[in-house]
């Protein structure tokens, strides 16, 4: 039972916020106006970049861009997600599963890519302001270098690198995976250099005997802008 309930906690959360209803498809942050871009000022904080930053961010679409995954298995397995870069090496997700959307807000680090926030928003909420998210304490680890088999982190591990994964937006030759095991689930992400997330999978071994329960998200489109 216990296996069950970590196996379907994602779900669980969509199901609890199935009854909210969400029209709005374009990210608003118009309270945070002038935040968005990077400073420019010299006297203003910033930091520069190093090459382990930008080979992580390449694990995120570029800002202002559209991913929809195609559902099976159950009905909140289909995702809409918008991608946005507002600040220096942070990067914040509103991913809608029709029943909810999740905020999900990453810091970019020299080796790692740190979650600073979960959380069900409505869409027209603003971005919270580079000084909140400053002030968030890390949630978990994303990712992490080296991007290659053995590498753990936060219950996860890379367990295969160089691997072909078909999705209906295209088949990619060579994605690596991260995998989180527990007591009769698997639960597995497929990554791509340029993309980011590709696939997810969950597969829960069930009890009576069963045919496995799976459920997937697959890259099914992708919308860059110009």
């Amino acid at each position: 039972m216990r296996a069950k309930t970590i196996f379907m906690h994602s779900l669980l959360i969509a199901l609890i916020a199935s009854g909210c209803t969400n029209n709005t498809t374009s990210l608003n942050n118009s309270g945070n106006s002038g935040e968005t871009e990077k400073p420019t000022n010299q006297n203003e904080e910033t930091e520069k970049p190093d090459q382990n930053n930008q080979s992580l961010l390449a694990y995120f679409l570029p800002d202002g861009s559209n991913a929809k995954f195609k559902g099976e298995g159950n009905e909140f397995a289909q995702l809409d997600i918008d991608f946005a870069h507002p600040y220096e090496d942070y990067v914040i997700l509103h991913e809608d599963n029709g029943g909810a959307t999740m905020r999900r807000i990453f810091k970019i680090e020299n080796d790692s890519v740190l979650k600073m926030e979960e959380k069900m928003v409505d869409m027209n909420e603003n971005f919270p302001s580079l000084q909140e998210i400053k002030a968030m304490e890390p949630i978990g680890i994303y990712l992490r270098m080296p991007i290659e088999v053995g590498t753990s982190f936060d219950g996860w591990e890379i367990v295969e690198t160089d691997v072909q994964v078909e999705t209906p937006y295209e088949t990619f030759k060579n994605a690596f995976v991260i995998e989180q095991k527990g007591d009769g689930f698997v639960n597995r992400k497929y990554f791509v250099e340029g993309f980011g997330e590709v696939k997810r999978e969950s597969i829960m071994k069930m009890d009576n005997g069963d045919e496995d329960y799976i459920v997937t998200s697959t890259l099914e489109s992708v919308t860059k802008p110009k």
